[in-house]
Formats: C-alpha cells, structure tokens, sequence
C-alpha cells in the first residue's frame, strides 16, 4: 500500500496518524533534554556538616570537589554547647542531592538571647520558682523579710537592685527573691542551687 494514495484518501486519519507521531518524537526530545538540563542520575552524597564550625564546612567544600551553596537559617542557643558550631543540616548527612544546591544549616548562637522578667509579686515561692523556670531564668538566693505575707514573694531583683516586669535580661539570670515570713527566728537568707 502506498503512503501517498492512503494519505490522499484518508486525509484527517493521516493527518492524526502524523500528529500523534510528531508529538511523541517531540515528548521524547523533551525528556531526554530534561534529563541533560537537570543532571539526571548525576547525584552527590552530602557530607556531614554537623559539629563544625560554618568557617570549617566551607574549607572542606572548597578543598574537595563538591559544589553546595551552604546557608545559614537558624541559631539555637544552648550554653553548653561549642558557640558556632553546626547543630543540624537539611538535607541531612548522606542524603543524595544534585551539584550546586543549597544544605540549609542550624548553628549554635554566639550570645544568650533576651527574656523578659515576669511579674513574681504576691506569689508563693513556689509559683515564683516555676514561673522563673518556664521563662528560662534561675532561682538565685531566697531572702526573708518580716511581713504579714508568709511566704509571698515582696521583691524581685537581678544583680540586686530591683527588676520590674517586662525588662530585658539576660537567658538562664539569676533572679534574688525577698520573701515573707512571719516568724522571726527563720533564716534571713538560703541559696538554692
């Protein structure tokens, strides 16, 4: 059968015939071009950044042959922990990513952040000191005061002079407390540790 008389006298199936044909030549061309722009099955482990410093990570970057864009997003203080160094990382160790990609990275923060002191007035030692720990501060040393309030907290103060609510200061401070008491012969100062 010759393609010349089926295509004169079947015209649209022909036409259809050629439009599927160039479609799928065009399909073909567009995924094997995908593959070429996207460096198909060209995939590197990434290393383990975690427990070094940015500075260091980017000295083992640039003295291998991988090429990442690392990028700082976050910083967690944590006191005991090597101020600067690498936390975490995403993508994680080992993970398989493709050249010139970005490894986002969590650091330890160089200072303590801010809170804000809370306000312990007229509460009971106890309300005070789990108030102070849910905003990451410290129970320093308990003075007792004379006072009809046993056991209120009459005074707050950091560094000894007296801090209002709301004021900034430093993560993890220790904060004095003055107490009442009505009996005369309790201690007049006890440090809690």
């Amino acid at each position: 059968m010759n393609i010349n008389k089926f295509y004169r006298k079947h015209k649209i199936v022909s036409t259809l015939l050629l439009i599927i044909v160039v479609s799928f030549i065009i399909l073909l061309v567009a995924i094997q071009m995908t593959k070429v722009i996207t460096s198909h099955g060209k995939e590197y482990h990434t290393p383990n950044f975690v427990g070094m410093t940015p500075q260091e990570a980017k000295k083992y970057l640039e003295d291998s042959t991988l090429y990442f864009d690392l990028k700082i997003i976050d910083s967690v203080f944590i006191p005991d922990k090597t101020k600067g160094m690498i936390l975490n990382q995403d993508p994680s160790p080992n993970s398989k990513i493709k050249k010139n990609r970005k490894i986002y990275l969590t650091t330890v923060a160089f200072t303590a952040p801010k809170v804000e002191m809370p306000n312990l007035l007229d509460l009971s030692l106890r309300q005070a000191e789990n108030m102070l720990e849910s905003n990451n501060l410290k129970l320093g040393q308990v003075i007792y005061k004379e006072s009809k309030y046993t056991n209120a907290v009459l005074e707050q103060r950091y560094k000894g002079r007296i801090i209002e609510a709301g004021q900034s200061i430093p993560y993890m401070s220790k904060i004095t407390l003055i107490v009442g008491k009505q009996v005369e012969e309790m201690p007049l100062t006890e440090e809690i540790e």
